[in-house]
């Protein structure tokens, strides 16, 4: 595993920690502290990180490039395993939604089940895949989930530990569908 990745974990694992037991008080802080100017981007970026959009951008970005176009069928899979075990999850666990919970205004409506963010599983799931492949824009691509994670707590729908736990879900699988993809790639 790369190095970047490990980092990555130990961050999750930070945030995580702190979340476990600060998570009401951060969502409180977070939307207490709204400033009215980012409330539409931070909307345009929250659903910048939907399955659909994901899905849509990613397909784009390979199938422009001939050579790319075989990872076309892990980056689908990352964010197809990703979404099943986030949908599970949230059935399973049904965690009520910030806004709800707590009682402050969100920013957008939601369905139930908070635990994990499905956005920041999506965004995530297809960092390794888009590493492999286009390299130079990985910490672009980073960037991006972050933000796409901070904008769900943002709009009052996650906690910290809802986006966290997507984060490792979405990264977790990606990494374990490009390995498997890869060793099965090398066998034929």
């Amino acid at each position: 595993m790369k190095k970047e990745y490990i980092f990555i974990y130990l961050i999750f694992a930070m945030f995580l920690l702190f979340g476990i037991f600060f998570d009401k008080q951060i969502a409180l802080a977070i939307t207490d502290y709204r400033i009215s100017g980012l409330n539409d981007f931070m909307i345009w970026a929250s659903y910048g990180g939907t399955w659909f959009v994901v899905l849509i951008l990613m397909t784009s970005l390979f199938l422009w490039n001939e050579k790319k176009r075989k990872w076309i069928i892990p980056l689908w899979l990352s964010l197809g395993i990703s979404a099943l075990i986030t949908k599970i999850l949230k059935i399973v666990i049904l965690r009520d939604r910030p806004y709800l919970a707590l009682g402050f205004d969100a920013l957008v409506e939601s369905s139930r089940g908070s635990l994990p963010s499905g956005h920041a599983t999506a965004v995530f799931s297809t960092l390794a895949v888009l590493d492999k492949e286009f390299p130079r824009f990985k910490w672009f691509w980073l960037a991006f989930a972050l933000l796409v994670a901070f904008s769900r707590m943002y709009l009052g729908v996650h906690y910290l530990t809802d986006v966290v736990i997507g984060g490792i879900i979405g990264l977790t699988v990606g990494l374990f569908v490009l390995y498997y993809w890869n060793r099965f790639k090398h066998r034929k």
